[in-house]
């Protein structure tokens, strides 16, 4: 972390060459919540502060299967000794707690190694608050606390864990099912979840459906991702590091496995999660492949069974291949030119092929592996902004360019540029990636990304992106240098040198 500090040209002439903040996200869209002492304990040797960003972790402390794996476990009796950080945690307690939207919570867990005054730190707080407050959403943080309070909290948890193994397990059988009937084609949709679990009482190896309810309701070992394991895809974890929320369960359709080969045919998860809003059934998020179901509080049989009955009548009519008119008739409506005439079959080959052909999925991962150069200080593109020195520009021109703005693709959530960055080269891994959306965009009109920070060219479907304005000085005192910096040029114009100041 030093390292990456220390070449950072932003950072020349600051009053400190030592990280003061550290962000984790835990949990993450996938549902994937980490060991919170060990990960404060690995940040610790950087920062005094570490910042458990856990908007949608608020229920963690409520239930034993998340013991120690939330940001205000890590305290004097867990991380003893002058080297705990200061912690917070911020929570939106309107995402699956009863607290109405935008309700949220800031804790902190002070440490002497970096000390928090209350009434400085309310009053750095209030500025970003209002003088008029909604007094019935304050008033909803404190039902959510009351509810949660003694052991009704436990309890509502426990309910709403139990539905969401039920359900976890019912998919995983149904498919089991299909393929043993041999009365129609054996696919069916998965679940990201591991295979098999083992009960610690036998030491016995249990298929993930055949696991009592109650193991898995209670034991975060069947949730814990182990070393090396297929069915998560990632490499080099350390035993009961990581673990999967099971309230957050991620739908998997054919076409990619989890190491990222795919398929020559799938189903693209755009088309399911489109299919299945006719249906009523609204999904938290939708990947390539993937769409993220939320089991909140209050969560019953009937609801999730309603999501199981569509899952079963999309693949009756994938399998029959249906008219796209039968099966989204409202997308027919909105686009006839495009999609008369077609079949649910065939719109989901095209879109794979699509997603095949441009290698979208490993164009984002690398986006996220090689991070964009930063070339000014996030602060001074905001003052660019708000004083009309910024422009938008479309993905042809912007190599070269420097953002003004934060582009952010969900899921994951996770900006891939923020302002102050440069965009790179044509054929760089974030214009490449950009490029490819684009290109979906414009072919599947009705399944657009969800880019946050690009706008659309209401004529042509181009990205726009803003940018700092070509020629834009910008004070580099903040680089601990006296001059002036202008703003590059793309890479085909010729470049605006510096201007001396007196």
């Amino acid at each position: 972390m030093a390292a990456r500090i220390a070449g950072n040209p932003l950072t020349r002439g600051a009053l400190s060459a030592e990280a003061q903040y550290a962000v984790f996200t835990n949990s993450t869209y996938d549902g994937l919540c980490y060991d919170a002492v060990q990960a404060a304990r690995g940040l610790a040797a950087s920062t005094p502060r570490v910042h458990f960003d856990e908007a949608w972790f608020a229920y963690a402390r409520f239930h034993p299967l998340y013991a120690g794996r939330y940001g205000m476990s890590v305290g004097p009796d867990t991380f003893p000794g002058p080297d705990r950080p200061t912690v917070f945690a911020t929570q939106s307690t309107h995402k699956l707690l009863a607290a109405l939207s935008q309700s949220a919570m800031v804790h902190i867990k002070p440490a002497p190694r970096a000390p928090v005054e209350h009434d400085r730190f309310n009053e750095a707080f209030m500025m970003h608050g209002t003088t008029s407050p909604l007094y019935p959403m304050i008033a909803s943080l404190d039902v959510a606390t009351a509810m949660m309070d003694g052991p009704q909290g436990h309890w509502l948890i426990d309910e709403a864990v139990a539905e969401a193994v039920r359900f976890r397990q019912s998919v995983v059988r149904i498919g089991r099912r299909i393929k043993a009937a041999g009365d129609r084609p054996t696919w069916f949709f998965g679940i990201w979840q591991p295979e098999t679990v083992t009960d610690p009482a036998s030491g016995e190896r249990l298929p993930f459906d055949e696991a009592p309810a109650e193991l898995l309701r209670t034991d975060p070992s069947c949730w814990e991702l182990e070393p090396d394991a297929e069915w998560h895809g990632f490499p080099g974890l350390s035993q009961g590091y990581c673990m999967l929320d099971p309230l957050k369960v991620t739908v998997t359709c054919p076409g990619i496995d989890a190491s990222g080969r795919m398929a020559d045919w799938g189903i693209p998860a755009r088309v399911l999660t489109t299919y299945l809003a006719t249906r009523h059934v609204v999904v938290e998020k939708t990947d390539g492949y993937t769409t993220l179901v939320l089991f909140s509080m209050g969560i019953t049989k009937g609801k999730w069974g309603t999501l199981l009955d569509a899952l079963m009548d999309f693949k009756a009519l994938y399998d029959e291949d249906a008219p796209l008119d039968r099966v989204l008739p409202e997308l027919v409506a909105a686009y006839p030119g495009r999609y008369t005439g077609r079949t649910l079959r065939e719109l989901c080959q095209e879109m794979h092929d699509q997603l095949r052909e441009v290698s979208l999925v490993q164009l984002l991962d690398t986006a996220f592996q090689e991070l964009p150069e930063p070339v000014v200080p996030p602060q001074l593109c905001y003052q660019r902004l708000i004083r009309g020195g910024t422009e938008r520009v479309r993905l042809s021109e912007a190599a070269g360019r420097v953002a003004a703005a934060m582009v952010t693709v969900t899921p994951p959530g996770i900006p891939v540029l923020m302002p102050g960055e440069g965009i790179g080269t044509p054929d760089g891994p974030l214009l490449r990636y950009l490029t490819a959306l684009e290109t979906f965009d414009r072919r599947f009109p009705g399944f657009r990304s969800e880019t946050h920070g690009v706008t659309l060219d209401p004529e042509t479907g181009d990205y726009l992106i803003e940018c700092l304005s070509q020629g834009e000085e910008v004070p580099r005192a903040a680089l601990g240098d006296a001059r002036e910096l202008a703003v590059p040029a793309p890479a085909a114009a010729p470049a605006t040198a510096p201007a001396e100041r007196p």
